[in-house]
């Protein structure tokens, strides 16, 4: 069993792209869909996309890949184990561990496709580079670069009250706002163009999340703030909705964590170039990975993303790699979920 289960793998995706043939394979949904230049993809989704959900590790690319290991070496040196157990963990060598434990995040190299701000400290900067959406830290945030390559976490029907999508449609002021791009080596937002030099439009309405604006999902975001320890005063929600399958949005990263909730139709969700089908309630939580909406020409109905956004702190910080597995069993570490689940619920 690998020390880590990817996103990719456990929902059945990397198999269909590759046309690999199983006949025992249960497929109920396949979907054109378009992010990158209007380059079409086809993806089928079977049976284990549906059923599968927890914690999965994902990276875009072997750059990130090896850059998120150094970083966690050291984050794993600095909890204390060994480092035959980092090696086990991480399904490394005991050479790569050592090379690479004893330094701090700001000494380890940059390899080719890790963009540079994302080997900075997350969150604001003296420049006012990093803001994002509402979410403000406190005593209590971390913000080391170690911190931008936490886990994906997916939970099927989290918020199940049918009346959230048209509560959040009917209330909400939605606008429609400019597209933007960022600077790899700053992190800086500039706004895109198209090749006449007009101000691109993103490809969805934007609105801003009020307590009160829809009673069942104020309901939902209090549960997730219990369960996952997040203050409800120190993060940004706003939300994003697609009239039908035109509706997009760009893959992009933000510099903080990130819970987005999906109601309505299906759509695709991109985390790190893996689609991730998404149903009505369920909840995806991840770090800084990118992500994105694209288009889907076959889908005719609305879909509404609750996205909110937040910095995590020292405790959430130590359970941000739980896919990394106990290297006496193989299997994921539950004491520490369960110990930040009571931190959070006694405080």
């Amino acid at each position: 069993m690998p020390p880590l289960q990817r996103l990719d793998d456990a929902f059945g995706v990397r198999r269909s792209q590759q046309g690999v043939q199983d006949p025992d394979r249960k497929v109920l949904r396949t979907y054109r869909w378009m992010q990158f230049h209007g380059k079409e993809e086809v993806t089928e989704f079977d049976e284990s996309h549906f059923e599968a959900e927890g914690l999965f590790a994902q990276n875009s690319s072997q750059g990130n890949k090896e850059y998120q290991d150094r970083l966690r070496a050291i984050h794993l040196r600095k909890e204390g184990l060994e480092k035959t157990a980092i090696a086990k963990a991480l399904g490394r060598s005991v050479k790569f561990v050592a090379k690479w434990w004893q330094k701090e995040p700001k000494e380890i190299p940059r390899p080719w496709g890790v963009h540079e701000y994302l080997t900075k400290e997350m969150g604001r900067n003296e420049r006012g580079v990093g803001a994002t959406n509402g979410a403000s830290m406190t005593e209590e945030s971390v913000h080391d670069t170690a911190t931008w390559w936490r886990d994906v976490e997916v939970k099927r029907g989290f918020a199940s009250d049918p009346a959230i999508y048209d509560e959040i449609l009917q209330n909400t002021d939605w606008k429609a706002s400019n597209a933007r791009t960022r600077d790899f080596a700053t992190g800086a937002y500039h706004l895109k163009y198209d090749q006449r030099g007009n101000i691109r439009w993103e490809g969805h309405q934007g609105g801003k999340y009020k307590p009160g604006l829809s009673p069942a999902m104020d309901k939902v975001l209090q549960k997730l703030f219990v369960e996952y320890g997040i203050e409800d005063r120190t993060s940004g929600v706003i939300t994003n909705w697609y009239p039908d399958g035109q509706g997009n949005l760009g893959s992009h990263r933000h510099d903080c964590w990130t819970a987005l909730f999906s109601f309505g139709h299906e759509r695709i969700l991109t985390i790190d170039n893996t689609p991730l089908l998404m149903q009505n309630g369920d909840l995806c939580i991840f770090g800084t990975q990118r992500h994105g909406v694209p288009i889907m020409p076959e889908i005719t109905e609305g879909r509404i993303t609750l996205v909110v956004f937040f910095y995590p702190d020292k405790m959430q910080k130590k359970g941000m790699w739980q896919t990394i597995t106990d290297p006496e069993t193989m299997e994921s570490s539950r004491p520490l979920g369960k110990m930040l689940n009571n931190h959070h619920l006694s405080r």
